[in-house]
């Protein structure tokens, strides 16, 4: 076996930062079970004449908030220009049924046209999971136990006006209501109301990325801004985000190292059920999702990404971040966070990933799709 060590700078589809790091023969169990998922659709490669590139993938699961479970993944990977763009159009179905009975249904589409000039983006959720409360800030050491229906969804739709620079407006809504909201704890319940929020979203965004779910090489930087009115309040409020990552490869060791900076804030009127949340698969793994809820959010995360042999990747990462009512008060408790996954490439770019992640409280433990940022 033999270390790749030498890399291009270039992002190619063929990038040397995509190449294992051992390069042992596959063997009669690799490509029995190559056979196997090619016959699911999880080929590995894209084949633009085909059209519409499916793979339907049977999950098992587990998350903190959820438990075990048992769910389907659908992925497909199609193109919308006579151009050979640098990544194709996709859209991802992820349904899960888990052992509290907690269930729903995500969809992400993402849309490339006209040698990428356009861009539509379209996120919605449907879900019906136990959930649990903390108090703001995830101050209480009381957790109270509820059931929480969602549906939310969001479009954007970003115009290119200069290169790798997109300007655009959006529409989103979300309705949250909770239910069976445990009153044997101390906590105070009365923010966990129903609300239905609509509203608009305008962004800019600055993206160099080579692979918009899977980068190489890049940098992607931005500002929305969301204006929205709740049913509940009979009110307006505004939401604020500012992002920045970046992706790189080294030229003398394999793999990407990639890096992400994250602001979520609030208007003083946001209703609770609508507030950011730090924890869960995306945002400092390894605190659960729903403890650490407040107007303001930031957190970065670092995660150095290397493939390993055939479909197998592993990641390293470490992570910060806080919650506060007030800007001027976060950080005044800073949460730390790190933790190792494992990757399978199941189509061109696309990853199931398995995350274990080390919080103050203990470990948690995340299957999903694609990676975190």
């Amino acid at each position: 076996m033999t270390a790749l060590t030498s890399f291009s700078a270039v992002a190619t589809e063929a990038n040397l930062a995509n190449q294992p790091l051992f390069d042992w023969p596959e063997n009669i169990v690799t490509e029995s079970l190559d056979d196997i998922l090619s016959s699911l659709g999880a080929s590995q490669t894209y084949e633009k004449e085909q059209g519409l590139n499916s793979s339907i993938i049977p999950t098992a699961y587990y998350t903190p908030e959820k438990g075990l479970g048992i769910g389907a993944l659908y992925v497909g990977l199609y193109n919308l220009s006579d151009i050979n763009l640098s990544q194709p159009s996709s859209i991802s179905l992820n349904s899960y049924y888990s052992e509290n009975n907690s269930y729903g249904v995500s969809l992400k589409n993402k849309n490339f046209f006209e040698s990428d000039k356009n861009r539509l983006f379209i996120h919605a959720n449907i879900a019906n999971d136990a959930s649990y409360f903390y108090g703001l800030s995830g101050q209480s050491e009381d957790v109270t136990n509820y059931n929480s229906e969602e549906f939310s969804a969001d479009a954007i739709w970003l115009r290119k006006v200069a290169t790798n620079i997109y300007v655009g407006f959006g529409v989103k809504g979300a309705y949250i209501s909770p239910s069976d909201i445990d009153t044997n704890t101390a906590n105070n319940t009365d923010q966990l109301v129903k609300d239905n929020s609509m509203g608009g979203s305008i962004k800019i965004d600055y993206d160099s990325r080579d692979n918009v779910d899977n980068a190489f090489e890049g940098i992607n930087i931005g500002l929305q801004f969301n204006q929205m009115y709740s049913n509940s309040q009979s009110e307006t409020y505004e939401q604020y985000q500012a992002y920045y990552s970046q992706y790189h490869q080294f030229q003398s060791i394999t793999g990407t190292l990639a890096w992400q900076v994250k602001g979520e804030f609030n208007s003083d009127d946001t209703p609770f059920v609508q507030l950011t949340n730090l924890g869960g698969d995306e945002k400092l793994r390894g605190y659960i999702e729903g403890r650490y809820v407040d107007n303001n959010m930031v957190f970065s995360q670092v995660e150095y990404r290397v493939p390993i042999y055939w479909r197998v990747g592993m990641v390293f990462w470490t992570g910060a971040g806080s919650v506060a009512n007030d800007i001027s008060g976060l950080f005044d408790e800073t949460l730390i966070s790190y933790g190792t996954g494992f990757r399978f490439n199941i189509k061109d770019r696309v990853n199931l990933r398995a995350d274990i992640g080390f919080g103050d409280d203990g470990a948690e433990f995340y299957l999903n799709i694609n990676e975190v940022f």
